[in-house]
């Protein structure tokens, strides 16, 4: 977690790098103001933590913070 103060504090380390290739079109989507992004392979090489197909939404407040949200994979039976 990032404990220095500023847009990203209390996020993930991998928000900022997110938030950057949002910022740069790299987005898999853009709904309104949240950026939606599926983590691929190597995206979980770099962080570990975030699964292939995991869904990643960014979002900044109106404040300037930049808040989160992982939705895991689907399941396929």
């Amino acid at each position: 977690m990032i404990d220095r103060p500023g847009k990203f504090q209390g996020e993930p380390e991998y928000v900022p790098d997110f938030w950057d290739r949002a910022q740069n079109g790299g987005a898999n989507e853009v709904d309104g103001t949240v950026f939606k992004f599926v983590i691929t392979k190597e995206d979980s090489e770099k962080y570990p933590e975030l699964k292939p197909g995991t869904r990643l939404l960014l979002a900044e407040s109106t404040d300037g913070f930049v808040f989160h949200e992982v939705i895991p994979p689907r399941r396929t039976n």
